[in-house]
């Protein structure tokens, strides 16, 4: 189920074996956690473990979504088999502060984790990975 909204597009790249996430603009809580969540069907539908997601134009993950994020979604995900993600480093600079923030509480064992500062760079790696 590939779905977009006109804050964010989810869908399954077949090239890089991985979920792409676009975000654009401003999402509220809602909207962050249906797409959030909706990545995550789409990573056991596909029996995907990477995950690109291009945040670059995203104003802002909020700092409930951010709690949410890492407390609830994040070890559910894990669980189900998400392993690596690739950032596109935002333009917006309180989102590149919640992502520093979401990425340094990241478990690195668990998660492995890079941003980039642009989507063909992310692409490269993610196809590098296994």
């Amino acid at each position: 189920m590939d779905a977009g909204t006109e804050t964010y597009n989810i869908f399954f790249d077949a090239k890089i074996n991985a979920i792409v996430m676009e975000w654009v603009g401003y999402s509220t809580s809602i909207q962050f956690k249906e797409g959030t969540e909706l990545m995550l069907y789409n990573l056991i539908k596909y029996k995907a473990a990477k995950v690109l997601a291009d945040i670059k134009d995203m104003v802002l993950i909020g700092q409930e979504d951010q709690e949410w994020l890492h407390s609830d979604f994040l070890p559910r995900a894990i669980q189900s088999g998400f392993k690596t993600i690739a950032l596109v480093r935002p333009d917006h600079y309180f989102n590149k502060v919640a992502v520093e923030s979401i990425s340094y509480k990241v478990d690195r064992e668990k998660i492995n984790i890079n941003i980039f500062d642009n989507l063909s760079e992310a692409k490269v790696w993610l196809s590098n990975i296994a």
